[in-house]
């Protein structure tokens, strides 16, 4: 196993167990994420900098929306570049609403941290999901 893939699974790990500490030490302090969401309408899209707004962003994703699932489809490394395609199941904590989508997630490596995380979403899902986007229906 590479050392980046092991930098993402401890990535995932430290997420999904909720420990602070773990997940403070395989984040960078200069961490950029980047939720792209060209629809401007998601609480928690946007550029996010530091630990500091990783932190918020992770509390906006958590006010909003329970990860009901999320299953890897596949893992592309390059270097210090991981992109991971997965296919979830989110839940609206305000509407209950449910969106089913396929995502892109991109991660850069320096210095076996995770400096960057850009997400590729189904904005249009989410935002249907949150009640900020109508669908439109045939």
């Amino acid at each position: 196993m590479s050392e980046t893939q092991q930098i993402l699974d401890e990535y995932y790990a430290a997420l999904k167990s909720g420990d602070e500490a773990r997940l403070r030490a395989i984040v960078s302090d200069e961490i950029e994420i980047v939720y792209h969401d060209t629809s401007k309408i998601l609480p928690w899209g946007g550029r996010w900098v530091g630990y500091d707004g990783f932190q918020k962003f992770l509390a906006a994703v958590a006010e909003n929306l329970v990860i009901e699932n999320v299953e890897p489809l596949d893992t592309f490394i390059s270097d210090d570049t991981v992109i991971v395609l997965l296919k979830g199941r989110w839940l609206s904590r305000h509407t209950g609403k449910v969106v089913e989508a396929t995502v892109a997630n991109v991660f850069s490596m320096q210095d076996g941290l995770v400096s960057r995380y850009q997400v590729f979403p189904d904005s249009a899902g989410f935002g249907i999901a949150i009640d900020k986007l109508a669908r439109i229906e045939n």
